[in-house]
């Protein structure tokens, strides 16, 4: 019964996120904008009419494109959090320092991201978790030995 719901919940979590992106991929703004000398409004149809030729010479991103950057965006996110973390905490003297372990701490941390989404399929979870456990240790001890 559980794992029944770690699993629906893991297919929440999946179809959020291809939502999620499929709405910033798909949804166009709706605005209006004045011309430099005139001071009218174009309306919406006006505004697609010039932008056809744009998106002819210059295509958009694709899925995959965006999916990409979602996700660059969102572990640059999360190592800037943990390099604030490391410099307010345990490298208060020495904040360079927690630069490269931010890097490190993040680094593992998108593994064990990575090894939660493999327990849903139970692939080469023994090799991911054994380097998993092998990363987080080396990393706790370079952080006694150098903190």
């Amino acid at each position: 019964m559980k794992s029944q719901r770690k699993r629906e919940f893991f297919y929440f979590l999946f179809l959020f996120f291809v939502v999620l992106i499929f709405s910033i991929g798909v949804s166009r703004p709706l605005y209006a904008a004045s011309t430099p000398g005139n001071g009218f409004l174009f309306t919406t149809q006006q505004l697609q009419q010039q932008e056809e030729p744009l998106q002819e010479i210059l295509p958009g991103p694709s899925f995959l494109e965006k999916a990409a950057n979602f996700l660059y965006v969102l572990y640059d996110y999360v190592r800037k959090a943990i390099v604030f973390l490391l410099e307010k905490t345990i490298f208060k003297e020495n904040p360079k320092l927690a630069d490269f372990y931010g890097d490190v701490a993040s680094f593992l941390a998108s593994l064990t991201a990575v090894y939660l989404l493999l327990l849903l399929v139970s692939s080469a979870k023994k090799i991911i978790g054994l380097l998993l456990l092998l990363g987080w240790a080396l990393f706790i001890v370079a952080i006694l030995v150098r903190g």
